[in-house]
């Protein structure tokens, strides 16, 4: 199933990050994102997703369905709990790759005191602003996406 290969992504994950020396120990992880090639495909995955979990949200974001996935069995992964999977769907005439695509953390810092702390890093701030979800990003070696909120996906 689509949603157990999370393991490999993440230890692949990780591995960039400690690369780029960003200190995420204790940080809460909230959740996974998992990229659809196509349209077909987010509805075959929307379906495997709900064997493991109930669809909490499926909103239009940026012109394309994301729908929130709270996951009846937490996935595990090392001190990891996590509960909630993001399945994003392509925008329209975007070619993307299939599988896990990031991963987000929960923090009480402010973006902008996140920056400062890593300022040689090459940070996205263009959604730190926004009304629905803000986030600040950062794309890793690997191509994969580090992510950071201020909320649980699950309480927004």
């Amino acid at each position: 199933m689509k949603i157990d290969e999370y393991r490999n992504f993440l230890d692949s994950w990780f591995l960039e990050i400690e690369k780029m020396g960003i200190d995420v120990a204790g940080l809460p992880l909230d959740h996974l994102g998992y990229s659809a090639s196509s349209n077909e495909e987010y509805d075959k995955i929307k379906l495997e997703f709900l064997t493991s979990g109930k669809l909490f949200r499926e909103a239009m974001v940026s012109g394309r369905r994301v729908g929130i996935f709270e996951i009846f069995k937490p996935l595990k992964y090392k001190d990891y709990l996590i509960s909630a999977v993001e399945l994003i769907e392509p925008k329209t005439g975007e070619s993307r790759k299939s599988g896990y695509e990031h991963a987000e953390f929960t923090i009480d810092l402010s973006f902008e005191d996140l920056v400062r702390k890593y300022p040689v890093l090459s940070w996205d701030t263009s959604n730190i602003n926004r009304p629905d979800f803000p986030r600040l990003k950062i794309v890793l070696g690997n191509g994969t996406e580090l992510k950071f909120n201020h909320s649980p996906i699950l309480n927004s």
